[in-house]
């Protein structure tokens, strides 16, 4: 269950605060290829380059979770009660 769900079906959260960390790093340290975005185009190219490279690759993508608990509270009616 991630944060805005726990937020939804019991009004706190706990055990998601992960801090902030640079994923491109963490994935080199594990002697994966690292790439970050900030675009679609930018996406789109490090995908290409990740099907095409020997070895595992993490993308890391900044996503915007401000919305998460309004959208969540529209899916289903009651699934967080």
């Amino acid at each position: 269950m991630v944060g805005f769900q726990q937020d939804l079906k019991y009004g706190r959260r706990s055990g998601v605060a992960l801090g902030d960390y640079d994923a491109v790093a963490y994935a080199e340290a594990f002697g994966a290829r690292g790439v970050r975005v900030r675009s679609m185009e930018e996406f789109g190219d490090a995908l290409r380059g990740a099907l095409e490279a020997d070895g595992p690759t993490i993308i890391d993508v900044p996503v915007d979770y401000s919305r998460n608990t309004e959208l969540g509270e529209h899916l289903i009616p009651g699934a967080f009660e």
